[in-house]
């Protein structure tokens, strides 16, 4: 079994294809979630907010959340500023994690995906494939 974190845009229709691997990143969500604490931003799994649906599909069984834990919406700009300083610090320092060439990957996945959602002002989070 494979985890992934993968973006969904607020934009069912964004004339683009959002696919991202994730998987590196999932993967390497400690060390990530680290190197995020080190340089003084958000971590990943900050921006992981999925809908009562979304959780229920991946389980296979109707859920309920609290309302307050209800899907959430991140502006481009920050998972781009979070996305540029990891990649920068994981370039200077690819021991940082044990698989820097597929994590960056999976950034550079991530950062084209942001950009574009960027240009049709569009929200996004992550979400969590098993």
């Amino acid at each position: 079994m494979s985890v992934a974190y993968y973006i969904v845009l607020d934009n069912d229709n964004p004339g683009f294809n959002t696919f991202v691997n994730g998987k590196n990143l999932a993967k390497e969500s400690k060390r990530v979630d680290t190197i995020c604490e080190k340089l003084g931003i958000k971590k990943l799994g900050e921006f992981l907010t999925m809908s009562e649906n979304d959780i229920s599909e991946m389980l296979g069984e109707d859920v309920e959340l609290p309302e307050a834990q209800d899907e959430q919406w991140f502006s481009t700009d920050e998972g781009i500023v979070v996305v540029q300083a990891l990649v920068a610090h994981i370039e200077t320092n690819p021991k940082a994690v044990k698989n820097a060439t597929g994590v960056l990957e999976d950034l550079a996945e991530y950062a084209e995906t942001l950009s574009k959602a960027k240009t049709i002002n569009a929200k996004w989070h992550l979400n969590l494939d098993i």
